[in-house]
């Protein structure tokens, strides 16, 4: 069976460009390192519209103690690590975990169900507890219907708000403490005990 030039050409740029992509994925970037909090990332705007348009998982609601606003992707290792941080200063510190679309299409639909759900703290952890599940990270969203587009436009409400400020990496949070907002980059938990001033 012969083989035309034509197609030995097309099949070879076909390949070249199946090697091509496939690498994108484990490309390593070249370019410096960035700084964990952008250089123009504006935290009041980030805080204060988050706080009036956002949409979240409450967790904690004593109004005497300060509120984190956090931006997390339901597909995010990180988003998980960063909350099990945290997790040990409940009792010190509300937070509001929003989600937001920046890494593959589960990140949307997953978030929008956390959001859509009647106990949104619950649908949360939940997530969480099946963060491992190696097909789906979390939630299962092909065997559930798709969730309300009023949520999922809450989601990418929340998305636009974090990129408007210039929002870059997840996980990403503000608090606001004496009248001042102090970004919150992905850090270990006692970062945050300095920060409230804990011994």
């Amino acid at each position: 069976m012969s083989i035309s030039r034509r197609k030995a050409i097309i099949g070879t740029g076909l390949l070249g460009f199946t090697l091509a992509t496939s690498s994108v994925h484990a490309y390593e970037s070249p370019w410096p390192k960035k700084p964990l909090v952008p250089t123009d990332f504006n935290a009041q705007e980030f805080y204060t519209e988050l706080e009036k348009n956002g949409t979240g998982v409450v967790i904690g609601e004593n109004k005497n103690l300060p509120t984190v606003y956090m931006v997390f992707d339901t597909q995010c290792p990180w988003c998980l690590w960063q909350y099990k941080q945290y997790e040990p200063y409940l009792k010190y510190v509300n937070f509001v975990w929003c989600p937001v679309a920046v890494l593959n299409p589960r990140s949307e639909l997953q978030g929008a169900h956390i959001i859509a759900a009647k106990d949104r703290k619950a649908k949360f952890l939940e997530h969480e507890e099946h963060f491992r599940d190696a097909d789906f990270k979390g939630l299962n969203v092909d065997k559930l219907p798709l969730p309300p587009m009023e949520m999922r436009e809450a989601l990418w409400t929340n998305t636009k708000i974090y990129r408007r400020a210039s929002g870059r990496d997840v996980p990403f949070g503000v608090i606001k403490l004496d009248g001042k907002f102090i970004s919150l980059p992905e850090q270990k938990g006692e970062e945050l005990k300095k920060i409230l001033g804990l011994k």
